[in-house]
């Protein structure tokens, strides 16, 4: 009997968990497996191990863990694979697999047009869409934010970039050294599940680089969210896993 676990990332805030349960609860309406339920990675209950756990002692004869993230990073490729491995060890006749995140879907392109057009945006050569996320070191991460940034240019066929709040490419440097001087305006799209921590540094680092141009020429848009094609998203992945492995 097949099951499936919808991992989150897990947060200190019961609002952004609570925000997730019911995303994800609505998600399970499908019923795509006999057995689904959720987990969170840190920071909540039930942990990955207890989620997959659970669906064993209800009879599942294989699980697929599905990571609700929407790029790869170390969650992504070390430490969800690490602790599905431990889970493996102690169900060694359960077969356990893993799903991809989200990545580049083109499913993406309505969230970001919605997020977009509740600030103004009017389709202009003159206007520039920047995405930004969190940042990973990892190839695979800025694989994805790349080929998302890409398909998203080419379907609305004007400027989109992206940049990272943590690392290189940073957005703010991106902002100050070109973007600034090329397009009247530039909305800054947050490429997360839901407003956080990582938001509001977003917002209160424009607002001390630009205070002048906050507002004006720098449009800051709500995060990409959970929108309800997320849920078609994460049913195609759970569809389709594979056997986890730890990047080395």
């Amino acid at each position: 009997m097949e099951a499936i676990v919808y991992i989150s990332h897990g947060s200190r805030s019961k609002v952004w968990n609570e925000q997730f349960v019911s995303f994800i609860t609505e998600t399970m309406e499908e019923n795509i497996a006999p057995i689904q339920t959720y987990g969170f990675f840190e920071l909540a209950t039930p942990s990955i191990g207890e989620a997959i756990e659970s669906c064993i002692r209800k009879g599942a004869t294989t699980v697929t863990v599905v990571p609700v993230l929407l790029l790869s990073g170390n969650h992504a490729l070390i430490d969800i694979p690490t602790e599905i491995a431990e889970s493996q060890a102690r169900f060694p006749t359960i077969p356990i697999m893993y799903a991809n995140v989200l990545g580049s879907d083109r499913l993406f392109i309505p969230a970001i047009m919605d997020k977009l057009q509740e600030k103004g945006y009017q389709e202009t050569q003159n206007e520039l869409v920047l995405l930004v996320a969190h940042g990973s070191g990892h190839e695979e991460t800025a694989q994805e934010f790349s080929q998302l940034t890409k398909v998203v240019r080419e379907e609305l066929g004007l400027p989109v970039e992206w940049g990272y709040l943590s690392r290189e490419p940073h957005y703010l440097k991106k902002l100050e050294m070109t973007l600034l001087h090329e397009y009247q305006k530039v909305y800054i799209v947050p490429h997360f599940l839901s407003k956080g921590g990582f938001t509001d540094k977003i917002e209160r680092q424009l607002h001390e680089s630009f205070p002048i141009e906050m507002g004006n020429q720098i449009i800051l848009c709500n995060p990409t969210g959970y929108h309800e094609l997320l849920h078609t998203m994460i049913q195609e992945r759970a569809r389709t896993p594979k056997k986890p492995t730890i990047k080395q």
